[in-house]
């Protein structure tokens, strides 16, 4: 008896000692977190590849970059490649400058670039090591291009402002409402539970489609979420920890008042880029 006794103490001793050492011996540093989530990005393709002109040589010489720092406490600037490129969309550039400038977006910002490609790439947007990669702006018209940075923004924020804790992170009180896993889903869960088809595709990607969603069709957001119990739970999120204050709820930046069932990408949806605009300025 005595033996069983010490058998099962040893035991108890052994797992306590397991749940708190484990941080010591598979411990790994926030940038490697950050790099394994950053691989689990899906990004979304404009086409083939064949057209595709950047040139490694090229984007690696400082001498092509022209870096722009706004006048703030925090670190953001703007690359343009080629360096003549900045003439030629000076009214893109002052949409991002009026976002990134708003008090409720700066606050979520440390150190951050944004790099402006004349290029074509695969990608619409790539974004890595506090960098969000623009491609083929040119492309997109400006309402566009503003909900694509908007998206990309949302993972900026997951990986740098909601920051990796070494038993919490706030990041998972979103993916837990619909994840269990990085593509997969939680049992039971329906299309009218996402924002977009492309939400739907994996966890980052729900993040930062229901993030667009929010900040640039909240009143949609929030009719969508009275239907759905898990869909209300996403839109709550963004309140709870991200806009405490309210910014951004029942505002309305559409151009018409229908609501899709259904919608494939929410960078897609047409806005009054003007009436967003004169909302962050105030």
């Amino acid at each position: 008896m005595k033996k069983i006794n010490l058998f099962i103490i040893s035991l108890i001793f052994f797992s306590f000692s397991i749940f708190f050492l484990k941080d010591y011996f598979f411990w790994v540093s926030e940038k490697e977190i950050n790099n394994f989530i950053e691989e689990k990005y899906i990004e979304p393709s404009i086409g083939k590849n064949e057209n595709l002109l950047l040139n490694e040589t090229v984007l690696n010489n400082e001498s092509d970059k022209i870096k722009i720092s706004l006048k703030s406490a925090y670190n953001i600037e703007y690359i343009y490649i080629p360096k003549n490129f900045e003439k030629l969309i000076t009214d893109y550039t002052y949409v991002f400058k009026v976002f990134l400038n708003n008090k409720w977006i700066i606050s979520k910002i440390e150190n951050l670039k944004v790099e402006f490609y004349k290029s074509k790439n695969d990608v619409r947007w790539k974004m890595k090591n506090h960098s969000v990669k623009l491609f083929w702006i040119e492309s997109m018209k400006k309402d566009e291009l503003t909900a694509v940075w908007i998206h990309e923004f949302w993972h900026y924020v997951d990986l740098y402002f909601l920051k990796k804790w070494i038993y919490t992170d706030l990041s998972d009180y979103f993916y837990n409402i619909s994840w269990d896993w990085v593509k997969i889903l939680k049992a039971w869960q329906k299309q009218k539970d996402f924002v977009s088809g492309y939400a739907m595709t994996n966890k980052y990607e729900d993040f930062a489609e229901s993030f667009a969603y929010f900040v640039l069709h909240n009143e949609d957001f929030l009719s969508k979420s009275s239907k759905s119990d898990i869909l209300r739970k996403k839109y709550d999120f963004f309140i709870r920890y991200l806009f405490r204050n309210w910014e951004f709820v029942w505002t309305d930046f559409s151009v018409n008042n229908e609501i899709l069932d259904y919608y494939r990408d929410i960078t897609k949806i047409n806005f009054s880029l003007k009436k967003f605009l004169e909302f962050l300025k105030k």
